[in-house]
Order: structure tokens, then C-alpha cells, then sequence
């Protein structure tokens, strides 16, 4: 019984790492293809080793060869897709996670831990903590730092950024960093074109967390790890909710009416008699387990009656 659970736990964090933009998709479908292509490719070189050699069991052996060594390569080629996934998956998740954890700061506290950062990036010197601007030594050169820690991942105002230049070139500097937790919108970025003549850096939220990941200020993976799970069972709901609207009394009575309509189709049509018969059934069958698998909710007691239970 635990190594079910586990098998299907297992799955649910396979079935996770494979979803794309809320688009489920399954590792079971992964496994049906690899069976699909076993088969044809068994199918294939076997009539084709027939063919060449005129001798079945042998042909048989060398189809079940060429099986074993497509599957293997087929079998490498998803777990490199698959471990592909599943880092991009654990870094958007820590992304996430930390994105949402510098939003929750304030501003002073912001300032504080963008301070570290570039202190243990290696790059920044001789940092200085001024009340609205950090100033640092940058490759040698004296560089101002501004930021603006947009809460609820508002971009930044271009009107910041503009404020930030006019401060810049009073002060005389050529250097000069613009950190945010947000974004820059084009026009921000469009700015920077009609003051050429001082070097500023627009760094958003994702440079800066690549900044501080390099940096090492991050001891967050037990939690990046609890914020994986819970997302994995997010994902898990999401498609049992998703096979529930495919098994509802409404699907079931689709189903029927399909049934039905190739029940019509099987006097119609003599030649085809039995497929249609055969399709019929089916259907037939499939709506009435759909019916009985999803029966009918109880309907609401009126409000006086469930008061006086």
C-alpha cells in the first residue's frame, strides 16, 4: 500500500514538472507513446526482417533487438527532457518563492538585504548606506545605487527613473545602478537612450535575485523545498478537478446519445453493422459507468429545515 502511495505521489511530481503554462499533461501519456512506438517499430522490422531473411523466428529476434535499442534510446532521450523540466520547474519555484519574499519587505528592509547582496557579489566596494541611495565603488569608478521595491509587482514609474538620472548627473557621478523587485516598462528603458552620456543599469526582480543567488545570501531551500510541494499539490487537485468535468451526469448523457446515434447508424449502414453495434455498446456502457461513478448531488435543503436539524 506504500508503495503505491509512493508510486503515485511519485507521479503527481512527474505529472508537475511535464505541466506547461496550466496545461496539464501526464507522464502516463509518455509512457503510451513509448508502447505505441515499441509497437510499430516491433511490427515494422519484423515484417521487414521476413521479408530479407524469409525465416520468422529469427526475425522475430531481431525485431525484439531493434525494439530494445530504440526503446533505450527513446527511454534516454525523455529522462533528459524530464530532468530538463523538472530543473526548469525548481528554479521557477525558487524564483517564485523569492520574489514574493523581497515584495514582502519594506523599503528599509529592502535596502538592507540589496546592501548585502552586492557586498558578496564581489564586484561592489566600500559600499556606503545612505537613506535613499547606496554609493559603492564599481570597477574602480564611484557608482550611486537607487532602488525602488515596488510592492504588489508594480513596475517601476518612469518618472523614478528619470528622477534617479537628474540625482545622478547633480551629483557628478557616470555610474549608476537602478535596482527594483518588479519591472521596468519600455519607456524606462527608452529614458536611458536620451541621456547617453552616463552609464546607468536598469536591474529588475529577476536580475536581482540571480544576483543574490550568486551571491549566496539565500538559506531558503528548506522552504523553496515545502513551496515545491505545495505547488506539486496544487497541480495534483487541479487535475482531479480536471477529471471530474470530463465524468459528469451531463458527459454521461453524451456519451448515451452517442451510443444511440451509432445504434441508428448500424441499421443504416448493413455493410458496417457490427463496428457500429460494437461503438454503440461502448458508448453506451461508458455513459451509464460515467452516470453511475458521478451520481446526481442530493439538492439543497431549504434553509428552515437544515436550521431545525
Amino acid at each position: 500500500m506504500d508503495l503505491l502511495k509512493k508510486l503515485s505521489a511519485k507521479i503527481g511530481e512527474w505529472n508537475y514538472y511535464l505541466e506547461e503554462e496550466g496545461k496539464p499533461t501526464s507522464i502516463v501519456s509518455w509512457l503510451i507513446d513509448a508502447i505505441m512506438l515499441a509497437t510499430a517499430v516491433l511490427i515494422t522490422s519484423y515484417l521487414w526482417f521476413v521479408y530479407k531473411t524469409k525465416i520468422p523466428w529469427l526475425s522475430v529476434i531481431f525485431a525484439i533487438v531493434v525494439v530494445g535499442i530504440i526503446s533505450i534510446a527513446h527511454f534516454k532521450l525523455r529522462a533528459k527532457q524530464l530532468e530538463r523540466k523538472r530543473q526548469a520547474k525548481l528554479n521557477s519555484a525558487a524564483a517564485t518563492y523569492r520574489k514574493k519574499g523581497l515584495l514582502n519587505l519594506t523599503s528599509e528592509q529592502f535596502k538592507w538585504r540589496l546592501a548585502k547582496a552586492l557586498l558578496h557579489s564581489g564586484k561592489f566596494e566600500d559600499i556606503k548606506i545612505g537613506k535613499r541611495f547606496l554609493k559603492a565603488t564599481y570597477k574602480g569608478r564611484q557608482a550611486l545605487i537607487g532602488f525602488y521595491h515596488a510592492p504588489y509587482s508594480q513596475k517601476v514609474p518612469p518618472f523614478e527613473v528619470y528622477k534617479f538620472l537628474k540625482v545622478l548627473k547633480h551629483c557628478g557621478y557616470t555610474t549608476g545602478f537602478y535596482f527594483t523587485s518588479s519591472s521596468f516598462s519600455d519607456t524606462c528603458r527608452a529614458i536611458l537612450q536620451d541621456h547617453d552620456d552616463v552609464e546607468l543599469h536598469l536591474i529588475d526582480g529577476d536580475g536581482l535575485l540571480k544576483i543574490m543567488e550568486k551571491s549566496g545570501i539565500f538559506n531558503d531551500q528548506d522552504a523553496i523545498n515545502l513551496y515545491l510541494k505545495s505547488e506539486i499539490e496544487k497541480s495534483r487537485l487541479r487535475r482531479r478537478q480536471a477529471r471530474k468535468n470530463l465524468l459528469t451526469p451531463a458527459k454521461a448523457r453524451t456519451y448515451i446519445l452517442y451510443g444511440l446515434l451509432f445504434l441508428v447508424a448500424s441499421f443504416i449502414f448493413h455493410t458496417y453493422f457490427i463496428y457500429y453495434l460494437i461503438l454503440s455498446v461502448s458508448f453506451v456502457l461508458l455513459g451509464i459507468l460515467v452516470y453511475i461513478a458521478n451520481p446526481r448531488a442530493k439538492e439543497a435543503k431549504p434553509q428552515d429545515e437544515v436550521l431545525n436539524d
